[in-house]
């Protein structure tokens, strides 16, 4: 019984080499589909999966609406929260006076991209789409 059990802890480093890099490497798993917008559990676990990241031509919001925009029109809702999450943090990227800094934003912008990712979050893809444009057109 003892040789085996030394035969295979030498075995564990030469198994763990021969699996894939991005298996040993992922922190989670990637998904398609938007998760964790509606603030509640609902059964799931609390561990969000890694959602793709976008292409953009530049690191603007306006870009970041764009991909959310093509994103959502084909269906990978996943890529559409990141990129809405993405254009959101951009717009909040604002100069304010230090005694300022913890008032929230009062860019409308930033309201509808809100708007947009619980209409994502509630399965309302068609509203989520339309408010989308909406944005889009008065950026």
């Amino acid at each position: 019984m003892r040789p085996l059990l030394v035969a295979s802890l030498l075995m564990t480093p030469l198994l763990l080499a021969a699996l894939p890099a991005t298996a040993q490497n992922s922190a989670s798993p990637m998904s398609n589909n938007a998760g964790n917008l509606m603030g509640g559990m609902g059964g799931m676990s609390g561990i969000a999966s890694k959602l793709p990241i976008p292409g953009v031509a530049d690191d603007s919001a306006q870009s970041y609406l764009k991909a959310a925009r093509s994103a959502l029109a084909s269906g990978k809702t996943g890529m559409a929260q990141e990129a809405l999450e993405r254009a959101e943090s951009r717009l909040l990227d604002r100069d304010v006076a230090p005694s300022q800094a913890a008032s929230p934003s009062s860019d409308p912008s930033v309201t509808a991209i809100s708007q947009i990712l619980q209409n994502l979050g509630a399965g309302k893809k068609a509203e989520a789409l339309q408010l989308l444009d909406a944005l889009i057109a008065k950026m």
